[in-house]
């Protein structure tokens, strides 16, 4: 299975970098700490739910802002600015309507982007 990397700007200037994998209904991870698109692959913590998720489904995932492939020097690392990065990923990815899987500091961002875009949103995992 392989990835594909890509970079979006976010509303602010900050590069994002993120992946998507699979094939079938989409589910967007929600960008966190401690992850990186690459090292993913290989991660001892990552790796099965990556091989998992993309074997029946799109997977797209990205490194927040200040995280693996995404810029380090951010002005701001705030949820309003997490929550737009979301914005900026599931737009530059061109999916409309998805499950949203957010793990660890994924989960706030996950429930605040629901709550802003039910109508996207077709299942919520935290």
């Amino acid at each position: 299975m392989r990835q594909e990397v890509r970079f979006c700007i976010a509303n602010d200037g900050v590069r994002l970098a993120y992946a998507t994998s699979g094939h079938g209904a989409v589910v967007v991870k929600v960008g966190h700490w401690m992850t990186h698109l690459e090292r993913d692959w290989t991660s001892p913590v990552w790796r099965h739910w990556v091989e998992f998720l993309s074997r029946e489904h799109t997977l797209v995932r990205y490194n927040e802002r200040g995280c693996g492939l995404s810029d380090r020097d951010c002005p701001t690392l705030t949820l309003e600015d997490w929550v737009d990065d979301l914005e900026v990923v599931v737009a530059a990815a061109g999916v409309d309507r998805f499950s949203l899987f957010g793990a660890s500091g994924g989960g706030p961002v996950a429930i605040a982007y629901a709550d802003r875009h039910p109508d996207r949103v077709t299942g919520l995992v935290l």
